[in-house]
């Protein structure tokens, strides 16, 4: 499958294609190859992180990504 193809799954397709990769014994760096893509890009943009062995996402998009202002106002102490 190449990178056009890939974009063009939803999120739940997307995931049993990249664990059923995995599963048929592909090593996650040919598994990137093959749809054209960087770890970067699959973690950051699609969502998808690859660990123990394991394709793994996120609960729903934008999980954990707090903006920086508000990261940074907890910070802070009042006087």
């Amino acid at each position: 499958m190449n990178k056009e193809d890939y974009l063009k799954l939803d999120t739940d397709s997307a995931y049993k294609f990249l664990s059923s990769e995995l599963a048929e014994g592909k090593e996650f760096s040919q598994l990137l190859e093959s749809i054209g893509m960087s770890k970067v890009e699959l973690e950051k943009k699609q969502g998808f992180y690859y660990i123990k062995g394991k394709i793994m996402r996120k609960p729903f998009k934008g999980y954990a990504t707090p903006k920086v202002e508000e990261k940074f106002q907890g910070l802070q102490r009042e006087k």
